[in-house]
């Protein structure tokens, strides 16, 4: 009982802090490995892309720009906030391999 109560936290948890994680999406995963192999050896903040396809605020924001459910723009915004220093190269790389039929906001 203990270990399913356990259970239920943590995927209550994670499903609150990343919504878009739960969906199916192996191309999804296979964006990240994209931008992770393209966008090297550019940053965001201090880390480099490849790094920072395990931080879950990264994983997070950049699931939600593939499935569209926040714009470029919103991206650029919430990474330039939490990540701050000149993204401007690593967002506009990123934003240029999101499979999409929109042009992507430069990343200024």
């Amino acid at each position: 009982m203990r270990g399913r109560l356990a259970l239920l936290v943590a995927a209550t948890t994670l499903a609150a802090c990343a919504p878009d994680s739960w969906r199916a999406a192996p191309t999804f995963n296979d964006f990240l490995r994209q931008i992770s192999q393209e966008c090297h050896p550019h940053s965001i903040g201090k880390m480099q892309i490849s790094n920072l396809i395990s931080d879950p605020f990264f994983v997070n924001q950049t699931s939600r720009l593939y499935h569209q459910t926040i714009s470029a723009r919103q991206y650029v915004t919430a990474m330039n906030g939490f990540y701050p220093g000149n993204n401007a190269a690593a967002l506009d790389c990123i934003l240029e391999r999101v499979p999409r039929g929109s042009a992507p906001a430069p990343a200024k």
